[in-house]
């Protein structure tokens, strides 16, 4: 008896003869049908099922969701290929290898398939899995079979692979196209774009030796709180509350840390908490929308990229257009580089300005900031420019992600300029302690700073405690004790 193989199957496939009509023909002729497709095949089929409902409008075609980027709508999307794409498989009677775990208790279910085959049209194919975990933060593709994530902050292998390069590639350049760019071996070749609220970049084979590589860092829909950072020990209460003053009395605050630090997190978190009790006007100026600020009276702006610079919008064009806007809060979701000009300018002009921006320590970032202002300014000098960053700076928090630790404060900074010796001032308030896992307070906020939260409406008991070190190292203390009751 002659065996029909599964690639013959395929081949047959391609014409409108359906895939229960081949088996049949098959088996009418005496032949042993193999039926079990592959997932390629099964992808390609179903792809070729739903273009044909899509031509009598019955369901939206594959290839016509360009674009796509808002989440609810996505989840609609998705849940509309699933129920399209179970009734195929039902009424094909579709069997796909990997997927028989009805006959092997190793596969993968019928609906481990529906759902893969409708990620690989709408969603993350096989990253699906680690976008809807929510302990996965980040997603590392090196190859279409080398994926590891970050998990609880740490890195793990992905237990899934793509099935193959074109699956790979053609999900890649789905989701770029979503995205609103591609990537290609012209001007293209490293692209970062944001998805469904994700952000992400991408690195074309040429550039990257395993293939193309791709990182997609996670938004997460339920942004954490306050009290969420403080219950993971990222800062104690005392720490937030002497954050959430300076916040309240309108000084200008950055916050650093490496990437991965979780510091973007922490500052919506503060933000979040602490600006809506105030009544205050906030301009949030991003490249990809990722804060989303819980304050109503919050205007949000982010750049546009574009080859014709008359089509771009930078974000240094953002800053300046936000002066103008009568701001009580500038929050810049990271500054990176000539923008670094124009945020000092606003902290000069008296707008509270409060950005992220990548460093390690209290003097990374005031020498990165000092470097990104003179590739804007180089006429000026690095002494002027010191004086201007100094005398601007009121504040640098940093958070670090420490292995066998977790996410940490582990400095704040009151900045100044010394006039007397030409160099900026770096005061320490407080330091994370490696040897004690405990914060110690090394000062209090200085006259200089209080008296400018005064005059935004601090009172002045409040200006008093965070002038006195011996109050914030009683408080820091009752929250060490705190702290060590809520882990029994």
């Amino acid at each position: 008896m002659a065996s029909m193989e599964v690639d013959n199957i395929a081949k047959l496939m391609k014409s409108d003869v359906s895939y229960n009509i081949v088996l049949n023909r098959a088996s009418e002729n005496g032949e042993d049908v193999k039926g079990i497709m592959s997932y390629e095949d099964a992808l390609n089929f179903v792809r070729d099922e739903l273009e044909k409902k899509s031509k009598s409008k019955k369901v939206l075609n594959p290839d016509d969701l360009n674009g796509l980027k808002d989440k609810e709508m996505y989840r609609k999307r998705m849940q509309q290929y699933k129920e399209e794409i179970s009734s195929i498989i039902a009424l094909e009677g579709i069997r796909v290898a990997g997927y028989e775990h009805e006959h092997k208790p190793e596969d993968r279910t019928t609906e481990d398939l529906i759902r893969d085959i409708a990620a690989d049209f709408v969603g993350f194919s096989v990253l699906e899995e680690a976008m809807e975990d929510p302990g996965v933060t980040d997603i590392f593709v090196m190859s279409y079979e080398l994926i590891y994530v970050e998990k609880y902050g740490k890195n793990e292998k992905y237990q899934r692979k793509f099935h193959s390069k074109r699956q790979y590639k053609d999900f890649v350049d789905r989701i770029m196209r979503d995205g609103g760019t591609d990537l290609n071996k012209g001007e293209k070749k490293i692209v970062d774009f944001e998805v469904f609220g994700n952000r992400g970049n991408a690195i074309i084979d040429t550039v990257a030796t395993k293939g193309i590589t791709l990182t997609i860092r996670k938004h997460s829909e339920n942004p954490v709180r306050l009290q969420d950072i403080i219950r993971q020990n990222v800062m104690s209460q005392n720490i937030a509350d002497f954050i959430g003053t300076l916040i309240e009395g309108e000084v200008n605050l950055i916050y650093g840390g490496i990437t991965g630090s979780g510091k973007t997190t922490t500052l919506r978190a503060m933000i979040d908490h602490y600006v809506p009790k105030l009544n205050k006007r906030i301009l949030c100026l991003e490249d990809t929308p990722e804060l989303f600020l819980k304050n109503e009276h919050t205007v949000e702006l982010k750049t546009v990229h574009s080859n014709k610079k008359e089509e771009s919008v930078t974000m240094e064009t953002l800053i300046l257009t936000a002066l103008r806007m009568k701001p009580k809060y500038i929050v810049v979701g990271e500054v990176r580089g000539v923008e670094a000009e124009a945020a000092v300018e606003g902290m000069e002009t008296g707008h509270s300005t409060i950005f992220s921006m990548h460093g390690g320590t209290v003097w990374n970032i005031i020498n990165r900031l000092v470097t990104k202002y003179l590739m804007s300014m180089p006429s000026l000098g690095i002494e002027v420019v010191e004086r201007i960053i100094g005398s601007a700076v009121d504040y640098v928090a940093i958070q670090d992600d420490v292995p066998g630790i977790g996410r940490r404060v582990t400095s704040i900074h009151e900045v100044s300029y010394d006039f007397d010796k030409r160099t900026v001032k770096a005061t320490p308030i407080i330091e994370y302690s490696f040897e004690t896992g405990k914060w110690d307070w090394f000062s209090a906020a200085s006259a200089e700073k209080t008296r400018t939260m005064l005059r935004r409406g601090v009172s002045l008991d409040r200006v008093k405690e965070i002038q006195s070190l011996d109050y914030l190292k009683a408080q820091e203390q009752k929250c060490e004790a705190a702290y060590e009751a809520s882990k029994k």
